[in-house]
């Protein structure tokens, strides 16, 4: 009986933590295993942890960065409305973001460019919107150096500050 709780304890002992969450801002790509599709994040929490920012890579057929805020509470699905984002404390960028339902994001290139563009060497980050009648706000540390979007952007064949030429179909 001693020998089995020694070895239940020795195992228990010898089972490592899990590792600390990566830094703000790492980029990290990670592969479906069913599909072979791959996706590249780098993101940021909010310092009370309710949302967090992200920069995201998707490669299914067409290579798409987008932007996206989630939230702890989530947020309704609607139309397309406006997103504010600040950097820095400069003035608020304004563009149209998508509500799918649990969060918003923005994927048009044009947008993408822009606000990576300004978020890639920002400190402060605030997001704000409204989620029905709630205004609903979150800041960020940003990246500083940019790095982790730099290598999202690459992960999708995009450079930082340039405005990516569409796919062009195969050649029949």
């Amino acid at each position: 009986m001693i020998s089995i709780l020694f070895a239940l304890l020795q195992s228990t002992a010898l089972t490592a933590p899990p590792p600390p969450p990566a830094p703000p801002w790492t980029a990290v790509t990670r592969t479906d295993a069913t599909t072979g599709a791959t996706s590249t994040s780098a993101l940021a929490y909010s310092a009370d942890r309710n949302a967090r920012l992200v920069v995201r890579c998707d490669r299914v057929g067409e290579p798409v960065v987008s932007i996206q805020m989630r939230t702890r509470a989530g947020l309704a699905a609607s139309g397309d409305h406006l997103v504010s984002v600040s950097v820095d404390g400069a003035a608020p960028i304004d563009l149209p973001w998508e509500f799918p339902g649990s969060a918003t994001m923005n994927r048009g290139t044009v947008a993408v460019t822009k606000l990576t563009e300004a978020m890639s060497k920002a400190m402060p980050i605030t997001v704000s919107t409204k989620d029905g009648e709630q205004t609903v706000s979150a800041t960020f540390v940003g990246p500083g150096m940019g790095t982790g979007i730099k290598d999202v952007l690459a992960a999708c064949g995009y450079e930082l500050g340039v405005v990516p030429q569409p796919v062009k179909p195969a050649a029949k």
